[in-house]
């Protein structure tokens, strides 16, 4: 989910940032999913590379820095998803990442069919049967020869790779320069990234990277963070109320993030740094900007 969207819906879905390492894309690769097998030109070397510029960060290795929805994996359910199996906000502001499923931003379009080839063997998707490689009555192809066929899926690819850019460009960057040292230069840091996974923290190092834009923004992001404290303390309750031991590490962790948006909401709180003052006039130019961007989940 983009920030906006989380802003959006800050009394469903719990934030926070979601870092994962992604491997850059060399000629001469092979890509593999299911019977699926790629080797990666110049052109497609190249296609990742330009993706990478734009969407990631750092330089020899490269990083996706995002913002996430976050909840009890032991509910097994997306907490938009009504009783009777329907999206609660499928006409009230879905989230494009929604709109993406099953393809991949992070990847160049003529290489989407491997994508699909690995969603279909996923555990995510088994069962659901609804990947399949030919041409079928009644089913118009997402993907063919290369190209994203499918007018929506290349709509909601295209605007989820905005989203991205402009995260990036927003608050990405900044997290980027305020987790250098102690996670992105740190071997022992890094490790705890799982292979194929994120490492999931506070969302509040976004939030403290817009805050500074603008008072209008500075007020946006406390009462995200007073929604924010509410949702996980009904959430917390509700799990002790399940009594799962699968459940404990995420309550702690779901503590820990209550924690962090307290101690930045006090933060908040306090006038500027003189520290910050060299920037002012950089914040003045960009508070339009923030604050357009903030409301447009």
């Amino acid at each position: 989910m983009s920030l906006p969207e989380l802003f959006r819906h800050r009394d469903r879905f719990i934030g926070c940032l979601a870092i994962g390492r992604v491997p850059r894309k060399r000629e001469g690769e092979r890509l593999r999913a299911g019977a699926r097998e790629a080797l990666l030109d110049a052109g497609d070397a190249a296609a990742f590379d330009a993706l990478a510029q734009t969407l990631l960060h750092g330089a020899d290795s490269t990083f996706s820095i995002v913002a996430h929805g976050y909840d009890y994996p032991s509910l097994a359910r997306c907490p938009a998803l009504e009783a009777d199996g329907r999206c609660a906000i499928h006409l009230q502001g879905k989230p494009v990442t929604c709109e993406v499923v099953p393809l991949d931003p992070l990847v160049p379009d003529r290489l989407q069919h491997i994508v699909l080839a690995g969603r279909k063997e996923s555990a995510g998707y088994l069962g659901a049967d609804c990947i399949h490689e030919g041409e079928f009555d009644g089913a118009a192809p997402m993907v063919a020869q290369g190209r994203v066929v499918d007018a929506s899926a290349h709509d909601a690819l295209t605007r989820r790779r905005v989203a991205l850019e402009a995260e990036r460009e927003i608050w990405g960057r900044a997290v980027f320069a305020a987790l250098r040292r102690d996670l992105f230069e740190s071997p022992a840091a890094l490790a705890r990234i799982p292979s194929g996974g994120f490492l999931t923290i506070s969302l509040v190092p976004a939030l403290l990277a817009v805050a500074g834009a603008s008072m209008r923004c500075r007020d946006l992001c406390v009462d995200y963070i007073d929604s924010q404290i509410a949702l996980i303390e009904r959430c917390i309750e509700g799990a002790l109320l399940r009594r799962r031991l699968e459940d404990r590490p995420v309550t702690q962790e779901l503590r820990s993030f209550a924690q962090a948006y307290r101690q930045a909401r006090a933060t908040l709180a306090q006038p500027l740094p003189a520290s910050r003052v060299q920037d002012e006039a950089w914040v003045a130019k960009q508070a339009v900007r923030v604050e357009a961007y903030l409301s447009r989940g």
